[in-house]
Order: C-alpha cells, then structure tokens, then sequence
C-alpha cells in the first residue's frame, strides 16, 4: 500500500535490513498498546462522561479493545505473520494501527465535545501529544505511515478546539496541528538520515566482507607460497649438501694451488646459494610474523664473536676491512635464543658489508643494563663513507630491494634483522649520510645469575710496554684500547715516511727487546716493507724481540718475508677477538698462556677410531657423503637405512653414538627418535646414547619437537667437517 510505505531506496527493498527496523517497531508497539488501555480506562474512571453517556462510552471501550486486539494480532505473532510475507505484515499493520489512531482521536473529540476542556479532557490531550511524540522515533523509518498516525490522532481533536469558540481551545488546536506539522516534518529529514546510515552501514558491513574474504583469500595464497618456499629451501639444503660435502672432501685431498682455488671458488658459489635459501625462508617468517624464540641460557659473548668472525670472512672475500670491538662489560651468560642472536648479526653484518662496497666498516658492541636481572644488547656498525648513501627506509625495508652492486639483495637481509630485533623487544636504526652509513640494533635480555669469567688478564701484562705501528683505520683506535684493558702501556705511531718519531720507537723498542705490534692498512704493504728492510740490515742475532703482525686480506703472503728475517714473529688475521689478542700477547712475552678449561679433547683420528657410530641414513644418495666424512675424522660408521635395521643393531653390538638423518618432515623424524628411546626404556635404560640429529629443514618448531622426543643435539645441513667434528667431540670427548 504505497500509502504508508514506498519503498524508494535498494536499501529499504532489503528484508534483513527490514526486518531489524520492524522488530524494533513490534516490540515498542506492545507497550503502547497497554499504556493506551490504561490511559483510557484512568480517564473513564476520573471523568464524568461515564455518568452522562455511559453507552457511548460502552461502545468507545468495546471499539478500542477491538482495535487493540487487531494490532496486537499482528505484533504479538511477528515472527510467525512476518516470515510468510514481511510486505504484507507491514501493510496490514499500518492499516490497523492507522485506523485505530483514528479511532482514539473520535474518543479524544467526544471527550471535548461533551465535558469541553475539563481536567480528564486536558488529560487525554495531553497523553496523545507525549505518546506521539514517543512513537516518533520508531514510526520515523516509515514517515508516510507516521504521517497519517499523528493525523489521525490529533487533528480532529484540534478542529474540534476551533470550534468550541473558546480562546483555550484555539491555543490548544493551534499547538497541535503546529506540532502534527513539525513531526510530520522532522519524521521525513530522519528517515532519510536513517536509511542513509543504514545504506552506509550496509555497504561498509559488504566492503568489510570483501575485504575479509580478500584477506583469506590472500592468507592462504601466503601460506602456499610460505609452505612452497619452505619445502624448496629443503629441497635446496638437501641438494647442496652433497655438493658442499663433496667439496669439503675433495678439499682435504692433495691438491695444487690451481685446483684449490677452483675448489674454493665452487664452495664460495654453493655458500651463496644456501645462504639466499635461508634469507628466503627466514623473511617469509618475519613478513608474517612467525618467529619462535627458544629461551634458554647461552655465553653472549662467544656467540656474538663467531658471529662476527663468520661474517669478517665473508668481508674480507669482497676486499672491505672488517673488525669489532666487544665491551669486556658485556655479560658472559645471558638467557635468550643464541641462533637468532648470530643471525640477526650475521644479516646485519653481510648487509652493512654489500652496501659499504669496499674501505672499511667496524663493530663495537656494547650492553646496558636496564634494570635488576635484565639489559638490553647494543650492536653498533659504522662503514667510512666508501660505499653508496642509502634511501629512506620505506625504500630500504622494501621486501627485495637492492643496491647498485652484483650481490645479493641487500633489503632481504636488512628486513631479517630488523624483524628478528623487533621479535626480541628491540629495533633496527639506519643513519645515512656522506660521512658513512650508521647501524644500530638494540635487543634484549635477561641476565643470569650464575656469570662466569670470559677473560681474566694476565698480571704480568701490567705495566708491560708494547709499540703499535699502524697506518690507519677504524680499527686501530678499538685495538689500542683492548691492549690497555691487560693493564699494559701503549705507544702508537702512525707509521708513514715522514713520521720519525715512529722510526726511532721502533728502534729503541727492538734495542730494548719489547714488544712489537704492527697493524698494516688491508691494500698496503709499505709498514711490513719497511719493517723488513730494516730487520734485513740487522744481524741475525739481534732479531729476538717479540713481534706480531694484525694483517688483513692478501698480508699474508706479504708477511713471509719478514716472517723469513724473523722466525718467532707472529701473524694473525683480522678480525681478532679479545682473548685471541690476549693469548698471542702472552705467548709472546711469557712463552705461553693460562688453561681456560680443563677439559681435554682429542681430535685426533686415532683416538676416534676407538670410537663407533651408527648412522641412520634413509637416502642412500646422501649416506656416502656423511659416511666418508665421519670416516676422515677417524670414526667407525655402521649406516643403516631404517629405524628397524638400526634396532637390530643395537641390540647385538655396542655404538658410541647414533646419528639420524632427518627428512623434511618434523612428525616423522620425531617418531623414529621415539622409537629409539622407547626400545633403550626397555632394553638398556641405564646406558643412554647420544642421538644427534641431521637435517635440512628450517622449521622453528623443529628443535623442539625433537627435543621433546629425546634428541640431545642436532646440525642443519650442508655439514662441514669443522662443526660435525665439534659436536662430535663435545659428546664423546674425554674429561
């Protein structure tokens, strides 16, 4: 019935959105009704027209229970009436509630028509206008079907008031067909405002839906790609390990200069490779956030310098001068995640590295303590302005962007560093400018308790004189202070063709048999030259002082000469950690240094070959390259390809430690540990062996869920003879 209700935007079309305006009309109608009986029913029994017309008013309550009934039909079966045709319910609805609207306004007019404006009449008056004026709010949707309501209601009894010729009744007519104007009016502006609002609200609740769908639309095409890159990178490191293995092999062979260098050159290309492989794998961890941290105790300070001795490598490869300097107030024993620790160090490092290009870029690491039992790590990098300036960091961040260079990309490791700070409470800062790129990481930890002692100097440093002849560099004012550090007194020259001071220190230092350290600057060679020709001149005799040379990359073949005038000096390569300084210096001076440990393991093959392995190994195209490896370190092997033939084994001889090659998938290689241990529970539980774990995979969760099953240790693939045989030997060295 376009009457009441004419549908004019899609929005009023839509039955959900309806059906929440006319449920909210239901439900306040069925108070209204109530409140009307009773308006009535009070004014009857306050009034007078029951004495003077007790019919008419027989027949206005028998018409208004009528009234009521009919609408109450319809409110009070809503959900029954409205799901059979919501349209219908809704016209038939205005129908009775207009018709009784009208029906109430006939009894408001007898009322003034026969008691005039009586007190009950003022009543009634007065109840419609305040109810009205109620219902506005919820009618207002509909405002034709208001409209008519208010209509219905007061306008007879407002021209009633005109004609009762009484200045009370016309102000009173006059209020309300202003009134009945001014609803009707600000009826239309609201239900415009309404259904806006509700067509507003509509199309965000739809875009929202879009958006949502989009969002796991895109979620899953993330995690296939993730899951896609995850399982490739293993197929990588499963693949490379072979090669890198073979290599490694084929590296220990006897080789001449030309095949070694080739050798090198295919090792460097396969590091390269897994190393991306692991960038990718770790950045899409990082883009979504999925980084599990393990917390447990670990010595800070070793993992920050293998980290730093792994990346100097990989710096001195591109010909760019690499060294750190370690606070000796660093914490020994902090507890965190020790692999995350080294690599967010080691991205760090290599992308300071490709972005500095060439000159030369120092670390210092510090750490501040920032309340009792907690501090945070402060990692430091500064280059020397050789290499490109950097853009801001909406750019830099970016998932794969680069330098102008033929490596890597650089923003996948920065992003990784970045992302692995932010893990451990901490963040990544760049400072670019023409003076040299500034980085800047901060991370933190809690401290342990229990600390142990990373180096205590040697008394007999104390006062000891020692000469540092350098040509410049970042690093040599960071060397100088570690020197100071032992307690010793540090002369520095600045060692160039001019500076006759540094000459004569050097003569008067050799008369007086001290110490000598010499720090050439990587890509000259005029110190070592010099420092030659005059040991050259000297008689043999009187070469006997203590001497050590910090040389960089390509010094090596530089120091033979002076190594061949002088037989006890020393060379070291840069970078060089704190103790490594401390030791050589000792050495120099005293003939040797202090044990750090008493604990005494043997390498040699030997001694390893009393020792026997067990090697579980499913792929037999991976089994001879592990097995020739353990072979050259002087192991027994026994490979087996299943859990069951390594069972039988076990069970008939004796085996040191078992080593099981785990595949790509976490849940299996799991079980076979369980089985393991479960078959040891029943057959040898007071004889535990070590079961060390090989595998290729990345997985966070990996160590973990190994653990759990009773893995004591494991090395991720490719293997290199270096760590296979460290781990080894902390499981089966001798006390």
């Amino acid at each position: 019935m376009p009457l009441f209700d004419r549908p004019e935007l899609k929005v009023q079309k839509d039955r959900r959105v309806c059906r929440n305006t006319d449920t909210r009309m239901a439900k306040y109608s069925r108070r209204g009704m109530l409140f009307t009986l009773m308006a009535f029913s009070l004014a009857v029994g306050m009034g007078e027209l029951r004495t003077l017309e007790p019919k008419l008013v027989l027949v206005m309550g028998i018409g208004l229970v009528v009234f009521t009934l009919w609408r109450g039909y319809y409110v009070f079966r809503f959900d029954s009436l409205y799901s059979t045709g919501p349209k219908r319910w809704r016209h038939r609805y205005f129908l009775a509630s207009t018709l009784g609207a009208a029906w109430w306004g006939l009894i408001l007019v007898c009322h003034i028509f026969l008691l005039g404006f009586a007190p009950v009449s003022q009543f009634l008056w007065l109840y419609t206008v305040i109810f009205c004026a109620t219902v506005a709010s919820v009618f207002a949707p509909y405002h034709r079907f208001l409209t008519w309501f208010l209509a219905a209601s007061l306008v007879p009894a407002a021209l009633q008031g005109f004609l009762t010729s009484d200045v009370l009744g016309a102000i009173y007519g006059a209020l309300t067909l202003t009134f009945v104007w001014l609803m009707a009016h600000q009826a239309r502006r609201e239900s415009e405002n309404y259904w806006d609002r509700v067509a507003a609200m509509q199309a965000l609740q739809q875009k929202a839906s879009k958006l949502a769908a989009a969002r796991k639309h895109s979620d899953a095409a993330v995690e296939v790609t993730n899951d896609f890159l995850a399982n490739v990178g293993q197929e990588f490191r499963s693949q490379l390990t072979d090669s890198l293995g073979a290599l490694a092999l084929l590296e220990g062979d006897r080789l001449n200069e030309r095949q070694r260098e080739w050798v090198r050159l295919a090792k460097n290309a396969n590091n390269q490779q897994l190393k991306l492989v692991d960038n990718v794998g770790m950045f899409t961890r990082v883009a979504r956030k999925d980084i599990h941290l393990r917390q447990a105790p670990f010595n800070l300070v070793r993992t920050i310098e293998k980290a730093f001795k792994f990346a100097g490598r990989a710096a001195q490869r591109q010909r760019l001068e690499f060294n750190f300097q370690i606070s000796d107030a660093l914490p020994v024993m902090v507890t965190g995640d020790n692999r995350k620790t080294a690599q967010l160090i080691r991205n760090l490092v290599d992308s300071a590295t490709i972005i500095a290009q060439t000159g030369e870029l120092w670390g210092e690491v510090e750490f501040e303590q920032t309340g009792a039992g907690e501090g945070q790590l402060v990692v430091k990098l500064n280059d020397n302005g050789c290499g490109e300036i950097l853009p801001d960091e909406s750019e830099l961040f970016g998932a794969f962007s680069r330098m102008d260079t033929t490596q890597v990309t650089t923003g996948l490791g920065l992003n990784i560093a970045k992302g692995l700070a932010e893990a451990m409470g901490g963040y990544l800062q760049i400072n670019s400018t023409e003076e040299g790129n500034r980085y800047k990481v901060v991370i933190k930890f809690e401290i342990e308790p229990n600390q142990r002692i990373y180096l205590s100097p040697d008394r007999r440093l104390e006062d000891t004189e020692i000469l540092v002849l350098h040509q410049k560099g970042l690093f040599v004012s960071g060397t100088i202070q570690i020197l100071s550090s032992f307690g010793m007194e540090v002369s520095s020259f600045n060692w160039d063709d001019d500076n006759e001071a540094a000459q004569l220190a050097l003569e008067q230092v050799m008369e007086r048999k001290e110490l000598v350290l010499l720090a050439p600057a990587m890509g000259d060679t005029r110190l070592m030259a010099d420092v030659t020709s005059r040991l050259s001149a000297m008689d043999p005799e009187e070469v006997d002082f203590p001497l050590i040379c910090l040389g960089g990359y390509g010094h090596k073949m530089e120091f033979a000469p002076l190594a061949a005038e002088h037989p006890n000096a020393q060379y070291m390569a840069r970078p060089i950690n704190r103790k490594e300084l401390h030791d050589a210096v000792v050495l120099r001076l005293f003939g040797g240094s202090k044990k750090s440990s008493r604990r005494v393991v043997s390498h040699s093959a030997e001694h390893n070959r009393k020792r026997r392995l067990l090697l579980i190994e499913e792929s037999r195209q991976h089994q001879g390259v592990t097995e020739e490896m353990l072979q050259t370190l002087g192991y027994q092997v026994d490979v087996v390809p299943s859990v069951e033939e390594s069972l039988e084994l076990l069970a008939n001889d004796k085996f040191d430690l078992l080593l099981v090659d785990c595949q790509q998938n976490t849940a299996h290689s799991a079980d076979i540990i369980e089985q393991i241990r479960y078959w040891e529970s029943q057959n040898s539980p007071e004889d535990r062996l070590p079961i060390v774990a090989l595998t290729s995979t990345t997985e966070e969760l990996f160590e973990g869920r190994c653990l759990a099953a009773g893995m004591d240790d494991f090395l991720t693939k490719p293997l290199s003879t270096d760590s296979l045989a460290e781990t080894l030997d902390r499981w089966l060295g001798d006390s």
